[in-house]
């Protein structure tokens, strides 16, 4: 046991090692890091003082919109370009046909890894555990870690030891290792959800200092901020994300970006940084962050989708992970015909998968709509050329 242990420290040590020696060049960045909070509404977060010192240190997005509610939907719509319908916190699973922006990093051969805060060990597939807080609840939860839920993570060795912890964080920030994209999430006091907005983001202010600091990385590094969804379910999911790090130009920080943007944008960005093919889901369409687009001479697909004044971003729609009987519905297949805001079309391990299914009705057209269970549900059409 002792040896097994220790061999998986190893590979893990070696993995982050030889992961960070190839530095993918980006159009406006060469790594990404994502920290993700709980449940506050855009207004209250906006006045924290902890908030608005680090509005000061980058661009703030002020119309950034998460898709539904509760938790667990808007984590996987960020990494999957869908959130297939869930609209629960509850055990979820989607199969190995479903592809997630890990697939597309991969095959650029872009390191990746994601850190969950007390998360017990790597690659750990457990519903909740306790950790540091010593407060009588649980610390790490499995519905703020995505990547879990999709068999094409869990059902490869080498992507669970990409799953770690916060300590495995710490460590390869100081040798100077840390992954291209980076997805992280704090345990439930430091992301607000069991404490309060105070509490998070004076931890986030804390916590992201030493990534700020001018020599914290040998890269261009966007860190960025953001809630997963509203606390207040009647307004349309209205949150705070803020961009930092070296990769924002200096004239742009203390700035704001009126740009719409939703967890697909994430995608889309990513995408359109590396360039990258897409899922072929609702990360097309999806707008890209303006910065990047700035940096790398100027993009011109960002739009407001045209139904935005109609949409309920509180409600789920159907979907294969909905937890009503009446609205459970197949995954849809992906749109192969789609490319993404890199020029890029859908990845091919994603066009062999679902080869097969090119002609079925699928809801993603590219067009950056956006949807829900209330007033505009999904519509299903055959793909065109």
């Amino acid at each position: 046991m002792k040896q097994f242990l220790f061999l998986l420290v190893l590979g893990v040590t070696w993995l982050g090692v030889a992961s960070a020696k190839q530095i993918v060049q980006g159009k406006a960045f060469e790594r990404i890091i994502q920290v993700w909070l709980e449940n506050q509404d855009f207004a209250k977060v906006s006045l924290d003082a902890n908030i608005v010192d680090l509005k000061r240190k980058g661009v703030t997005a002020l119309r950034y919109y998460a898709h539904t509610h509760p938790s667990q939907p808007n984590y996987l719509a960020a990494i999957g370009g869908d959130y297939f319908g869930c609209n629960h916190d509850e055990f979820a699973r989607l199969p190995e046909k479903v592809f997630t922006v890990a697939d597309l990093l991969e095959s650029k051969n872009i390191s990746w890894a994601a850190y969950m805060e007390d998360m017990p060990g790597p690659g750990f597939m457990g519903n909740y555990s306790d950790g540091s807080t010593r407060n009588g609840g649980w610390d790490y939860v499995r519905k703020h870690n995505p990547f879990v839920t999709y068999d094409s993570v869990t059902n490869d060795g080498d992507r669970l030891l990409r799953i770690l912890s916060f300590d495995d964080f710490h460590r390869d920030f100081a040798a100077r290792r840390v992954p291209q994209f980076v997805f992280m999430t704090p345990n439930m006091m430091n992301d607000g959800h069991n404490s309060s907005l105070e509490a998070a983001a004076e931890w986030s202010h804390k916590f992201l200092e030493p990534l700020l600091a001018d020599n914290a990385f040998d890269e261009r590094t966007l860190i960025m901020l953001t809630y997963d969804e509203s606390e207040t379910y009647e307004n349309p999911n209205h949150i705070v994300t803020l961009l930092l790090g070296s990769a924002i130009p200096k004239a742009m920080k203390g700035t704001e970006d009126a740009t719409f943007y939703t967890h697909y944008s994430t995608l889309s960005t990513v995408e359109y940084n590396w360039g990258l093919p897409n899922l072929g889901r609702y990360d097309v369409g999806a707008n890209v962050f303006h910065f990047a687009t700035e940096a790398s001479g100027g993009y011109r697909g960002n739009k407001d989708p045209e139904n935005l004044k109609s949409v309920n971003n509180s409600v789920s729609y159907p979907g294969f992970l909905h937890n009503e009987t009446a609205n459970q519905l197949p995954i849809p297949p992906p749109n192969l015909n789609l490319v993404g805001a890199s020029g890029q079309g859908v990845l091919e391990a994603i066009k062999n998968a679902w080869r097969a299914d090119k002609n079925k009705e699928t809801p993603y057209d590219g067009s950056g709509r956006v949807y829900d269970g209330d007033k505009s549900p999904p519509v299903y059409k055959v793909p065109t050329l």
